[in-house]
């Protein structure tokens, strides 16, 4: 009798280990990560959270398996977010506004780690104040992008008619506006994050730093689709916190931080390297990719030149606070900075 009761303990024991095993292995599996294609559209320091989030494997940690794509411009990447070719675009703000209006109304923006502008306007050394540029000419990249709005909003706010009161020329890339300026082809450029740099190292001057003109502005805005939203919000989730762990990471660790940096944006040059991460983290990164309606302001002006539907539409209808809200209400962000 002993032996039989000894038996049955045995037997009960091996059927709780196989149940704890088998429960282990369903468990297993049912955390594999989730996967999530992220497109971006230029190798600019505004994404580099992304880029961190993905080398220092902040993505892996929370449980996701992120492919993360160069599409080449906001206008492809848009196409890719509505033929669900994939799941986020950062960088996609004025695309996003602009496909709603044209009636793609399953979309949102959602977030964004940078607040404002990225851009500096520079000048060939004689001309001192804005004021002088009436009369000369001011190169931006192309006409209806991005740096063109930012160039007449800021001659606008400096009493100047674009056009009129000063020549815009459309020069065609970033990296040809600044040699432009300095051969004195054109008198002024607006430039961008690294080229603002060399055009200090040439002795150029710089008539504004639009970063710090306190212009609310979604530089790197992430879209996504309302539905993937709501589906996927645990997903979405985990997206978000790790932008946020890999913002902390950036902004406590420089060394690595500046090595991400060169690594997506191919720099070697330890100073202009130095100069766009101060630049850009300690001076921009904010440490929660929240998306406020201020944020979208001129994303709707910038939106009317092309489409009149923009004036006068709400900003709320064209964001969803809610992944992050949630992620900041968890007291993840509290605790991450504490430590």
């Amino acid at each position: 009798m002993e032996q039989k009761i000894k038996f049955m303990r045995v037997r009960r024991t091996v059927a709780i280990l196989v149940a704890i095993i088998a429960f282990g292995a369903l468990e297993t599996a049912s955390a594999a990560p989730a996967s999530l294609r992220v497109a971006y559209p230029a190798a600019t320091a505004s994404f580099l959270p992304l880029w961190a989030a993905q080398d220092a494997g902040f993505f892996k940690k929370n449980n996701l398996a992120v492919e993360v794509i160069q599409v080449g411009s906001s206008t492809r990447g848009m196409a890719a977010l509505i033929a669900n070719q994939i799941d986020v675009l950062a960088g996609g703000g004025t695309g996003g506004i602009v496909a709603q209006l044209q009636g793609f109304t399953d979309l949102a923006i959602f977030g964004t780690n940078v607040h404002t502008w990225v851009f500096s306007v520079y000048s060939i050394p004689a001309i001192k104040e804005a004021s002088q540029l009436r009369g000369k000419k001011l190169a931006v990249t192309r006409f209806g992008g991005t740096m063109d709005f930012a160039a007449r909003h800021f001659l606008k706010g400096q009493g100047l008619e674009p056009g009129k009161d000063v020549v815009l020329i459309q020069i065609g890339s970033s990296a040809d506006i600044v040699p432009a300026v300095a051969n004195g082809l054109v008198e002024s450029g607006v430039m961008s994050v690294p080229y603002l740099f060399a055009a200090r190292r040439l002795g150029l001057r710089e008539l504004a730093d639009l970063s710090q003109s306190g212009i609310r502005y979604a530089q790197a805005a992430l879209v996504a689709k309302k539905s993937f939203l709501k589906e996927k919000r645990e997903v979405i989730g985990q997206f978000i916190r790790s932008l946020i762990e890999a913002t902390h990471y950036l902004k406590t660790r420089p060394v690595d931080g500046m090595r991400v940096l060169g690594k997506y944006t191919r720099t070697d040059d330890d100073d202009i390297l130095k100069q766009a991460y101060h630049y850009h983290v300690d001076r921009l990164l904010s440490r929660v990719p929240e998306i406020r309606p201020d944020d979208i302001k001129l994303l709707l002006d910038e939106a009317a030149l092309t489409n009149p539907k923009a004036r006068g539409a709400n900003p709320q209808d064209f964001i969803d606070e809610g992944p992050v809200k949630e992620v900041v209400r968890s007291g993840f962000v509290d605790q991450l900075y504490r430590k």
